[in-house]
């Protein structure tokens, strides 16, 4: 048996062997970057890891910009603030962030207001990574990724759809918006992607300049325009919430066994579309349950989810049947309950709050427009009776639905899609709304 003395002394020589083991392979890392000594070693007392090195926020960085992050890391650990995923307990912080958090578009002013539920938009997003930078019980910065898989020219990829970043007005311009896009994310959504996209307001060039500082290369690939922010555009058409008088009998809401018809009408609609994935009779399925077996079959009012709100599910989504075949499908999410936008016009009183409704995961049989146009009408008549003022669709690759629809006065609303690579190349993109 050992002497006592000799095995209390045993954990701290294991200790020391650990961190010294940890600070050689820093001090390796540092040198394979053009890192100096120094530098690994204090990385080392400030209890960086290898792993951490491995993260995408260390790569690439100069001296410099390491010893910027190193900074940033301290203060992670051992300063006012943190950094971790958002949450659910983070409703009403995380709101606040957003409404403390305008966009700057040329002489307006736009903020986009979250609640009651905050995270509604993110719920119907695939692999959701959402970090945030806190101070105590305040949020001061946030940003969002998704993970997905897509065709782009018909091959498969796994590409990340970057939104959401957000620093409050106290705290911009000090680095907080490229350090809360450099978080880690959680394990089981730490999985290879091939390039990011992101969509932006056509006239939001702070956020040109903020990717300009933070990334050089950001732009490199991307087209340019006069008097727009460079990217590819990308326009939905909103139609004015009206009401609508002719109750077609045809419409249902839809049913499971109708679901096989849905996703074969979806896949022909947007056939050939970049950023669009075919979809099967699961994925439909989940979608409608919103994930939840039990959410989707629970009645309202169910005593054990008082806490759950649905968003987007069975209640929402219609078929259009004639004749025995089901020949249009569309869902209707209703946005502007959750998520509403706040136009104010810098240095006057002028000032407009923007809710609409929005068609999700829509298709119709070949020459099967006017069905499809009766849902839509549905959809505009009842974005009417919501308090909503549009109806968003992506219609601009569907011509001939764009011309049957065109007596509702539909106002155009773009963005401008920026694509981290060159090859491939996304030509037609497809919109999904979820993620507009």
């Amino acid at each position: 048996m050992a002497p006592k003395n000799q095995a209390s002394e045993e954990p701290a020589s294991q200790e020391r062997s650990e961190k010294a083991r940890l600070a050689e392979a820093i001090l390796k890392i540092a040198q394979d970057r053009g890192w100096p000594p120094e530098l690994a070693y204090r990385m080392a007392e400030l209890g960086v890891t290898p792993s951490i090195l491995g993260s995408w926020a260390w790569f690439g960085l100069s001296p410099e910009k390491a010893r910027a992050q190193l900074d940033w890391h301290e203060r992670l650990t051992l300063g006012d603030l943190r950094g971790r995923d958002a949450d659910f307990t983070d409703n009403d912080a995380f709101a606040a962030l957003w409404a403390d958090s305008p966009e700057e578009i040329g002489e307006w002013e736009v903020t986009v207001e979250r609640g009651p539920d905050a995270f509604a938009q993110f719920k119907l997003q695939e692999n959701v990574h959402l970090p945030v930078l806190a101070r105590g019980s305040e949020l001061v910065a946030c940003c969002g990724f998704s993970r997905r898989n897509v065709l782009i020219q018909g091959r498969r990829f796994a590409v990340v759809y970057g939104q959401a970043l957000r620093v409050r007005r106290a705290y911009r311009r000090m680095g907080y918006g490229d350090q809360v896009r450099r978080l880690g994310g959680p394990p089981a959504s730490g999985r290879p992607s091939i390039g990011q996209y992101d969509l932006m307001r056509t006239q939001n060039f702070a956020v040109v300049n903020w990717w300009k500082r933070f990334v050089p290369s950001s732009y490199d690939n991307v087209p340019e325009g006069e008097g727009r922010v460079p990217g590819l555009t990308v326009a939905i058409s909103q139609f004015p919430a009206q009401p609508v008088a002719e109750n077609d009998a045809r419409i249902r809401l839809a049913r499971r066994e109708d679901l096989s018809a849905c996703a074969e009408l979806i896949n022909r609609t947007h056939a050939g579309m970049d950023l669009f994935r075919p979809y099967s009779v699961e994925w439909l399925e989940n979608v409608l349950d919103e994930g939840s077996w039990s959410a989707s079959q629970q009645p309202t009012g169910n005593p054990g989810l008082d806490w759950w709100n649905s968003v987007y599910g069975w209640r929402n989504y219609y078929v259009l049947e004639d004749k025995g075949r089901i020949t249009a499908c569309g869902g209707l999410w209703d946005r502007g309950r959750d998520m509403r936008e706040k136009w104010r016009r810098r240095g006057y009183d002028e000032a407009r709050t923007v809710a609409i409704a929005a068609v999700l995961d829509f298709g119709f049989a070949e020459g099967a427009h006017d069905a499809m146009a009766a849902i839509l009408g549905r959809f505009i008549g009842r974005a009417h009776e919501l308090g909503r003022d549009y109806l968003a669709v992506p219609i601009d690759h569907l011509p001939a639905l764009g011309e049957r629809m065109a007596a509702m006065r539909p106002e155009p609303d773009t963005r401008a899609l920026r694509w981290t690579l060159k090859e491939p190349a996304i030509v037609r993109p497809y919109t999904d709304l979820r993620y507009w």
